[in-house]
Formats: C-alpha cells, sequence, structure tokens
C-alpha cells in the first residue's frame, strides 16, 4: 500500500511538472478560420504601433504600461471601436492577432505605370508618380506564454482576450453586413468565398490567404494546407469566378 502510494505521488508530481500539450496544425487551422477576419469591439486604447498590447498566459495585461504607450503613440484606436482581426500569427510562444491591418509601416510595392519611364536629352521620368505610402492605421494585440503556445481551443482563446476584445458585441460585424450586397451576406457571416465577390469582400470574410498563386489572367487564394481541408478561390479581372474545396 505505500509502495503503491509513493508511486502514485511521484506519478502526479510529474503530471503536474510535464509541459502543457503544444498547439498542433488542425489548433491552429481553426484559430485561424474561426477568429481571423472575425469583427469585434475594443474595451481598452490601442496604440497605433508595431507593439500594440500584450497579455499574459492569463489574458491579464499591465493598464499602466498600456496606458503610457498609447500616449506616447502618435495616434490610437479608442475604446469603442469597431475593428477587424486582419491576420493572425503564431511566433513560438507568442500568439499575434493583427488588429486593422497592424501598426508597422509596409512598403509599397510600386504601380506598373511607375516603373515605365520616358523622357530624353532632359532625363527619364516615370509615367505615372509615385503614390506616398499610407500610414499604418492599426494594433496588435499578443498572447505571451511562458512556453510553447498551449493546445488552445478558439472558445478558450476567446476567453483570454475578452478583457480587451469584445466578441459578444454584433454590431460591428452587423454594420458592415449593411453595406454588404444581399447575395454576399450568408457567405460573409459563414466566413466564406462566394462566385462573383470581389477580393475585399473574400478579404473581410476569410482574412489573408494562405499563399497566392497567378496563371495569365486568373489568380488563386489558397486558404489551409494538407492533410486539412484546402479552399482555392480563383480570381479574373478581380472578381471569384470558382471556389473549390480538396
Amino acid at each position: 500500500m505505500r509502495r503503491y502510494l509513493i508511486f502514485f505521488c511521484v506519478f502526479l508530481l510529474f503530471r503536474l511538472q510535464a509541459p502543457a500539450e503544444t498547439l498542433d496544425a488542425e489548433a491552429r487551422i481553426s484559430i485561424i478560420r474561426t477568429l481571423g477576419s472575425e469583427y469585434v469591439a475594443l474595451k481598452v486604447p490601442l496604440p497605433v504601433n508595431a507593439t500594440g498590447m500584450v497579455l499574459d498566459s492569463k489574458g491579464e495585461f499591465d493598464w499602466k504600461k498600456n496606458e503610457e504607450n498609447t500616449l506616447s503613440a502618435s495616434q490610437f484606436l479608442p475604446p469603442g471601436a469597431k475593428v477587424q482581426i486582419t491576420s493572425i500569427e503564431f511566433a513560438g510562444s507568442r500568439l499575434i492577432f493583427e488588429i486593422n491591418g497592424g501598426g508597422k509601416k509596409k512598403d509599397r510595392k510600386k504601380r506598373f505605370l511607375e516603373k515605365i519611364q520616358i523622357g530624353g536629352a532632359g532625363g527619364m521620368t516615370p509615367v505615372a508618380r509615385p503614390t506616398a505610402p499610407v500610414d499604418p492605421q492599426g494594433s496588435y494585440v499578443s498572447l505571451q506564454f511562458d512556453g510553447p503556445i498551449p493546445n488552445l481551443t478558439p472558445q478558450e482563446v476567446k476567453s483570454l482576450l475578452t478583457g480587451v476584445l469584445d466578441f459578444s458585441k454584433k454590431s460591428a460585424l452587423n454594420s458592415f453586413l449593411d453595406s454588404v450586397p444581399d447575395e454576399f451576406r450568408e457567405a460573409v457571416k459563414s466566413k466564406r468565398a462566394a462566385v462573383g465577390m470581389d477580393k475585399d469582400l473574400v478579404l473581410a470574410a476569410m482574412g489573408r490567404p494562405d499563399r497566392r498563386i497567378r496563371e495569365g489572367v486568373t489568380e488563386d487564394w489558397i486558404y489551409g494546407e494538407r492533410p486539412l481541408k484546402v479552399i482555392f478561390v480563383t480570381f479574373s479581372q478581380g472578381q471569384v469566378i470558382s471556389v473549390k474545396e480538396y
């Protein structure tokens, strides 16, 4: 009996000290598909910068530090603002949610006409004047864990973010849906693409694709990876002409 009790205590101690199960590929895709492109309301201000706000593994954050970061930033997203999760990144022990395109300045790609130059003895001049880069208008909300990201469900992730992001308010989504053509509203609610949508609407419904492949006049946006479900959204002249799942 004593030997059994000792064995049980050692086993229990090992279980308590064993690292939590890390996030697997299926859980990642589930989080992306559930929370990616989600419309939410902010409960606290978010600084528009490259850092945003960092929460710990319990969903708690330093209020004073966030207030200081917000005041030091050139601009911020106010509480109550209706925002969208535009990208999700799994970076080691940190789960990063990009809000409204993020707060980092991004390199602007040259338009086709900017690459064409004309001129003579006076020198060469682009056909089109370069457009000024757009300043960032978003931020980030990150979950920082002590070790690798644990195997969380989308609902558990929402619970950790609930101190900052309000998923219960549907007003943000309803406000956006008011501007969506009637034939696409159900597809957007279900976070899927439909034939006839433009790229902006697909981004709003499904978020950024994992890969993009262009062939001639068509472009494929690919969501997901094998062995899980993969979705191909094919565009021609900026509109969806085909949606296939494999």
